[in-house]
């Protein structure tokens, strides 16, 4: 009821009140409004999760990348006169270089274990020195790889930056150059699309090496 007391003929005059139906097709567009806003914040906050978590691989990825290359790079005969080169594999690539600078030349192993990339360290101990592999420690430096990689190319004294890698298996002793390539997808099947990161290095200790 509304009653105008401006009025000197004071008049009160009845309002209609609103109908169940329309309470509930008020309440009925309010819970929509409501429901369309939540779904675009989580929408939102989903994709920024990804983009977070795709940049955080990415920047993973490069560090592993960069630490393969120097370690490579350095590459030498083990700490007990073993070969530069242990193993190399699509998957799996095994050497020797001093990864902590401490005269020691560690066994340095990166592979490849369902969709995670990692590194196992082995330091010589013992008198006289031996590399025993149950003192090996592994660690996880890159996850979320997309299924079947394999991501190691090997290049022979012949590689000027053109030509083709190595084919398996290879023989290590042509080795001269090493080649990563590692691919991945935080979220499969949702964008963003998945990162790739190369990374080729000459070892040093071979490069002129018959």
């Amino acid at each position: 009821m509304f009653c105008d007391f401006k009025n000197e003929n004071l008049k009160c005059v009845q309002r209609p009140a609103f109908t169940l139906l329309e309470t509930l097709a008020a309440l009925g567009i309010f819970i929509l409004i409501l429901f369309v806003m939540s779904v675009f914040v989580n929408t939102i906050f989903s994709s920024n999760n990804i983009i977070y978590n795709q940049l955080s691989a990415q920047k993973e990825a490069r560090a592993a990348a960069e630490n393969f290359v120097k370690e490579v790079r350095n590459a030498s005969a083990s700490s007990i006169g073993s070969y530069v080169i242990v193993g190399a594999t699509a998957d799996s690539f095994t050497f020797y270089s001093d990864i902590d600078f401490d005269s020691y030349m560690e066994r340095v192993r990166y592979f490849v274990d369902g969709s995670n990339f990692k590194k196992g360290a082995l330091k010589p101990s013992g008198n006289p020195l031996t590399y025993n592999p149950v003192n090996e420690t592994i660690t996880i430096i890159v996850n979320d790889l997309t299924a079947g990689q394999q991501p190691f190319l090997y290049y022979d004294k012949n590689y000027i930056g053109i030509g083709s890698a190595l084919s398996f298996p290879v023989n290590v002793l042509n080795i001269r150059m090493a080649a990563l390539s590692l691919t991945i997808d935080k979220k499969q099947g949702v964008s963003p699309l998945p990162i790739i990161i190369s990374a080729k290095t000459e070892i040093r200790n071979l490069k002129y090496a018959e």
